[in-house]
């Protein structure tokens, strides 16, 4: 939750190893520990928090480097000592006199920043901390093989006609612009709030692990990530109904319009203002529920199908049932119903879309009726609530 201190602490946050340089300009709470120093590098930076972290830098009254970050048992195990972020406030460690800090990201990939304290300065009144300043160009996409890999990535994007530019589009999802970045476009998270999204009840009111049963930090790290990505793409999507409901679409991508639109289609069936805060953390039941977010994630995923023609197998089936009688809307559903166990499916087992049994499928059932299209599944991905 942003605050109101006394004074605050203006870091720059530089990327080591990527030229043109990939850094932001913060200020953040005099009172932060590192712990909601690292949440604020990652918001601002444009990370998931979905691997460990660690800060070094020397210990101002012993002259010796130290380890801040989680705890591990691991590390215990080989002698490193790693001090409990959570509990070691900023100011403690970072002076003008002793500026500097290194805060390493994912331990595989390796993601190094430099961390400079650049000046200490009085609150301005009616701001809430932490900012963001100022920054240039966009954060490297997760896991995609530290500052080596990065580079190979730009290499095949700068290049349609290289063997592996296909390859590398499917595998981001999305454009990439490595230029693009807005200050004003960083959203802050609650360090306290994550951190219990994060862990929930992994560690007691000393901080200390008391489930046995997780031997080191990974294991909950992994456990958290979905949840924090999952929660920061409701925030997208109702931030793109907004935008939808005030006319304002410029700028989007396509997805990210047939997102918006669908969204605006669906508010009062499921985005109710006053129902909006409840969503963002309401945990949906994928055997009972219908997840609104999901719901609308499809509807853009086969509008976008429509839109390109591809496969052309769903765009035989959309017409057919449209000169059978049945609306867009119920079509849109009929498609995303065959379409979401196949997406979720891909993503549980981190796999290729299995494209060619799609297309089958849409074939197979196009003039079924809807009963009996699950009838006709045996072999097929079980069928979510859609």
């Amino acid at each position: 939750m942003p605050t109101s201190p006394h004074k605050v602490y203006q870091f720059k946050v530089t990327l080591k190893g990527i030229r043109p340089p990939i850094w932001r300009r913060i200020q953040v709470p005099e009172d932060y520990t590192f712990w909601d120093l690292h949440v604020a590098i990652q918001d601002a930076m444009g990370w998931f928090d979905g691997h460990l972290h660690c800060f070094e830098m020397v210990n101002p009254r012993t002259g010796l480097y130290q380890e801040i970050g989680i705890p591990d048992k691991d590390f215990e195990d080989f002698g490193r000592e790693v001090l409990d972020g959570r509990r070691t406030p900023i100011s403690s460690y970072f002076t003008l006199e002793n500026p500097k800090a290194i805060y390493t990201y994912d331990f595989g990939d390796d993601w190094e920043h430099e961390i400079k304290l650049e000046k200490i300065v009085p609150a301005k009144k009616g701001v809430s901390y932490p900012i963001c300043l100022k920054g240039k160009r966009a954060c490297p996409p997760e896991d995609c093989g530290g500052v080596w890999g990065y580079k190979d990535m730009l290499e095949v994007l700068s290049d349609p006609d290289h063997e592996e530019y296909a390859q590398t589009l499917e595998w981001l999802g999305e454009e990439f612009d490595p230029e693009d970045f807005d200050p004003q476009e960083v959203v802050f998270t609650d360090p306290e709030e994550h951190w219990e999204m994060m862990f929930g009840d992994q560690y007691d009111e000393e901080g200390e692990n008391f489930n046995d049963e997780v031997a080191s930090a990974d294991d909950y790290i992994d456990e958290g990530l979905n949840r924090v990505a999952e929660i920061q793409l409701r925030l997208v999507f109702l931030r793109l109904l907004q935008r939808a409901k005030e006319g304002d679409l410029d700028g989007l991508k396509d997805e990210e319009k047939r997102i918006a639109q669908a969204m605006l289609e669906h508010e009062e069936e499921f985005f109710q203002p006053s129902e909006i805060v409840s969503l963002l953390e309401r945990d949906f039941d994928p055997e009972t529920d219908v997840n609104p977010f999901l719901h609308v994630l499809i509807h853009s995923a086969v509008e976008g199908q429509l839109a390109a023609k591809d496969p052309r197998e769903a765009v035989d089936f959309y017409q057919a049932r449209r000169e059978r009688g049945y609306s867009h809307h119920d079509t849109i559903h009929l498609i995303g119903t065959i379409l979401l166990p196949f997406m979720l499916k891909a993503m549980k087992e981190e796999r290729p879309f299995e494209i060619k049994r799609y297309r089958s499928l849409l074939k197979k059932v196009k003039t079924c009726a809807p009963e009996e299209i699950p009838d006709l599944l045996d072999e097929e991905p079980e069928l979510y609530p859609f």
